[in-house]
């Protein structure tokens, strides 16, 4: 865990200690000898390991800024683009990511809606001739939209009119392999979803079910965001952990019986980043399946699974791909989730005796749910605080509903899919996964209408959030102390 936070430190101070990164490498080649000098001092040598961590981290974050740090020309230039994101129809435009063909760099295009325009799809082609430019600044709070655009890989924005742009022969030549391969995963899920619309799911229902089972967040309403924020909810529209944990569990128990346990976790591993690969990709699924696969892995070794250790591995290996993952809020809130459970889930599992969870197994299950909730969301309060500025009171209560909820219609949706060859039996369990979704909805829509379901208009500085969890760590240091008593009082 030092190592990762010696990086994510230096990753920080490359923004404010701006440099050419090569000027870092005669100092962090002194450190690295340094450190391979120094093995008859341990203490010497784990002060500089953490030293040569934060100095790599400095060399990669200003690496990965000056790579997106992209002169652009002042008059329009023509250039072949392919769409690598589901278009987002606006009132007055149409929004798509695209990937510029021969350079690989990444642009954020807006072109005026009207009835070619809608029609554009993931896979197209373009030519396009307009103008480039850096992503603009714009600031709410703590929110920076040109650091959000640097952590998810933009060189730039454009606008096309309707003039400016025309489809061409879908190819991928010339984009590189990484986004082909990402580029046929979104194709996948295009064609998931358009299976779902075939289904006759539609409106909200519709958004809920395609969010939270491929990630496709397109077709949520602003309002609905608003009701699962107030909720404490909206963590479950976006795929993370939650969703490939239920996915994971349903699997280990259909692989369980195996003999040959190498063969059963592989199974698992392949079939976690299959869903990855489905789902399109996205930073919060990868970052997900990578976890999960060191913990179903390191289970093969009969170690301790979901340690501060693994924990940590997950959190360098992500940050060596892209450094500025640091700054993506849903890295920060789903690494302090994971964190806080576990750090704070066992504490607060053995508050009831286990002789107690086990005569009684409903109470052990509603027991789990409530402590690794209210694990998670201690460890992420400060952090949503500080970037949204509201703190949902009822995050408990809906943890009640939208945990089964989720759970259901990860499994209608994926039995739905399996029977495509008994359209009957696929009608009924469409109408239960739709019926599900509903109610789903329904509920956390009286959740959010309950007084006081979020407390709004807070703020927190970055010295009271680093305050905020220096007292979280003192809390966990006294709980643990005495957990640890009580234990010892009773052998």
């Amino acid at each position: 865990m030092p190592i990762a936070v010696s990086l994510m430190a230096g990753i920080g101070v490359s923004e404010r200690w701006a440099t050419d990164w090569a000027v870092m490498l005669l100092p962090t080649s002194v450190v690295l000898l340094a450190v391979c000098l120094s093995g008859r001092w341990p203490r010497w040598q784990t002060a500089g390991i953490w030293l040569l961590a934060a100095a790599l981290g400095m060399m990669w974050g200003t690496a990965r800024r000056q790579q997106l740090a992209v002169e652009w020309p002042k008059e329009p230039v023509g250039m072949q683009v392919v769409v690598v994101s589901e278009p987002t129809v606006k009132e007055r435009t149409v929004v798509a990511d695209v990937v510029m063909a021969g350079s690989g760099r990444k642009i954020r295009c807006r072109m005026a809606r009207d009835a070619a325009s809608e029609r554009i799809g993931i896979g197209d082609r373009l030519a396009v001739r307009t103008r480039v430019k850096q992503p603009h600044e714009w600031r709410s709070g703590h929110f920076s939209y040109q650091q959000y655009m640097q952590c998810h890989g933009f060189s730039g924005e454009a606008f096309a009119g309707s003039g400016q742009w025309r489809v061409c022969a879908a190819s991928l030549a010339g984009l590189p392999m990484t986004e082909r391969v990402r580029l046929k995963a979104l194709l996948v899920r295009h064609s998931l979803l358009g299976d779902y619309r075939r289904w006759g799911l539609s409106g909200d229902e519709y958004g809920v079910i395609a969010a939270m089972t491929v990630g496709d967040k397109s077709r949520l309403s602003e309002q609905l965001k608003d009701t699962y924020a107030k909720a404490g909810a909206s963590h479950v529209l976006a795929l993370s952990g939650l969703h490939l944990m239920m996915i994971y569990a349903v699997i280990s128990l259909m692989v369980g019986w195996w003999r040959f346990r190498t063969v059963s976790q592989v199974a698992i591993v392949l079939a976690m980043w299959a869903f990855a690969f489905v789902a399109g990709l996205p930073p919060s699924v990868v970052r997900s399946a990578f976890m999960i696969s060191v913990y179903a892995l390191m289970s093969l070794g009969y170690r301790e699974r979901m340690s501060l250790n693994t924990l940590a591995f997950t959190a360098i290996v992500m940050l060596v791909v892209n450094p500025l993952a640091l700054y993506d809020v849903g890295f920060q809130l789903s690494f302090m989730a994971v964190l806080a459970i576990v750090l704070l889930n066992p504490l607060l599992g053995r508050l009831i005796a286990p002789h107690v969870l086990q005569r009684h197994r409903w109470l052990s299950a509603l027991w789990g749910t409530t402590t690794v909730s209210v694990a998670a969301q201690a460890g992420t309060a400060p952090l949503v605080v500080y970037h949204f500025g509201a703190l949902p009171t009822y995050f408990l209560l809906s943890s009640y509903i939208v945990i089964p909820a989720v759970t259901l219609m990860l499994y209608l949706t994926l039995a739905s899919v399996v029977t495509g060859w008994w359209t009957s039996l696929q009608q009924v369990l469409v109408v239960a996964l739709t019926t599900i979704a509903s109610w789903t909805n329904r509920l956390l829509e009286s959740i959010a209408r309950l007084p006081y379901s979020s407390v709004e208009g807070i703020s927190l500085s970055t010295l009271q959030l680093v305050l905020c969890y220096v007292m979280l760590g003192a809390l966990w240091t006294l709980l643990t102390l005495t957990v640890d008593r009580k234990n010892g009082e009773q052998r």
